[in-house]
């Protein structure tokens, strides 16, 4: 990877007189640990305050046996809520059960939220089945159900990922581009910047793996991803989001839900924060520093306010990392999916394997812990 990084907008509050991106190394690296196992393919984990975990499992070609979500136990996974939400099989039009779970969190209450695209791989979405679940994560009850109609997700599209400030869901669309909002004050949902070709992948971008390494399938088919890792700010005034082969972008969340402006107005706010390389997923902490899992090197970095990428943690095992996690104790948790090896990113040929990790390390002292 080309250490090269250009920036036009900045981190947090914090305006860069600079126009470079410097990028500096650690000078001491955490050790990495192995947290938990799965036997299903596995890109993301929600940790309670208490301790509890969760894994969501998406449901790529050759992998539709798992669950869709689980609670980890010293026995290993266990599908959770364990009842008719897990028991989606090909066919079912998966209105009421978890199809293909991208992400799941727990923003410091009881309640477990997933995503669900709604259809595996390669499949047609059913109407209604695209949604956004708060689970009570002991009981497994459903507390709160957030369905799409074609307005705020229209044919083609696909929830990816979702953060919630306040009363205000914001969820990015990586199958057309774009951000749904979701009130839950009011129970209204708005599309935002659906148009702008900002929030799908550039052109002439290219997703990358290990070293570099172009993803494509056995017709040459490369993936094409748009709006998928999401954050916003502890104070709510910004939302970030990226492609996984960036650029990285911000705009105020203020002006998102202004009824007033049109997209197109919205478009001219979207500051350019940083080209970046290929990403899984992403973290923010409370000082506003970035966290970045970086495909290509199989690193974390960290984007700081003021616009130094440095690594944190470089390790082979991380094959393809994805959803970041910061707890309140300080730990980074980190899925391996291995999702540069599935067929559809390696020539037609499914290399991935069993078991699936997930690991974690301590960030330092000094560090912000999650928000």
């Amino acid at each position: 990877m080309q250490r090269r990084e250009f920036i036009s907008g900045s981190l947090a509050a914090i305006c860069l007189a600079s126009p470079v991106l410097a990028f500096a190394k650690s000078a001491t690296r955490p050790a990495l640990q192995r947290f938990a196992q799965s036997p299903w393919l596995t890109n993301g984990i929600a940790v309670a305050t208490d301790g509890a975990c969760f894994l969501n499992f998406p449901r790529f070609q050759g992998h539709f046996k798992s669950p869709a979500l689980a609670r980890i136990t010293e026995k290993g996974p266990v599908a959770f809520p364990g009842n008719q939400w897990n028991r989606w099989q090909p066919g079912d039009d998966g209105v009421n059960t978890l199809v293909n779970v991208n992400a799941c969190h727990i923003f410091g209450d009881n309640l477990l939220w997933v995503v669900d695209q709604g259809a595996a791989e390669g499949e047609k979405t059913s109407p209604g089945a695209a949604k956004l679940i708060a689970f009570d994560r002991t009981s497994g009850e459903v507390k709160k159900l957030i369905r799409f109609d074609k307005t705020s997700l229209p044919e083609g599209g696909a929830p990816n990922d979702l953060r919630i400030h306040g009363s205000f869901i914001y969820v990015t669309d990586s199958g057309l581009g774009g951000i749904i909002i979701h009130d839950l004050a009011s129970g209204k949902t708005v599309r935002r910047l659906s148009s702008s070709p900002l929030l799908r992948k550039p052109e002439n971008a290219v997703q990358r793996g290990f070293k570099g390494r172009v993803l494509q399938d056995a017709g040459g088919k490369k993936p094409a991803v748009h709006s998928d890792v999401i954050e916003v700010t502890a104070d709510g005034e910004w939302l970030y989001y990226a492609t996984p082969t960036g650029p990285l972008y911000r705009i105020r969340t203020a002006l998102l839900r202004d009824a007033a402006l049109s997209d197109a107005m919205l478009e001219k706010q979207l500051e350019k924060v940083a080209d970046i390389p290929s990403i899984g997923g992403s973290a923010i902490d409370a000082a506003g520093n970035l966290y970045l899992s970086n495909v290509e090197k199989r690193s974390i970095d960290r984007l700081t306010p003021e616009g130094v990428r440095e690594t944190l943690i470089q390790d082979n095992r991380l094959i393809t990392p994805d959803a970041l996690v910061i707890d309140k104790s300080g730990w980074m948790y980190i899925p391996a999916p291995q999702i540069e090896a599935i067929g559809t990113n390696n020539h037609g040929k499914d290399e991935t394997h069993a078991p699936w990790y997930v690991y974690r390390f301590r960030l330092a002292e000094e560090s912000p812990k999650r928000r």
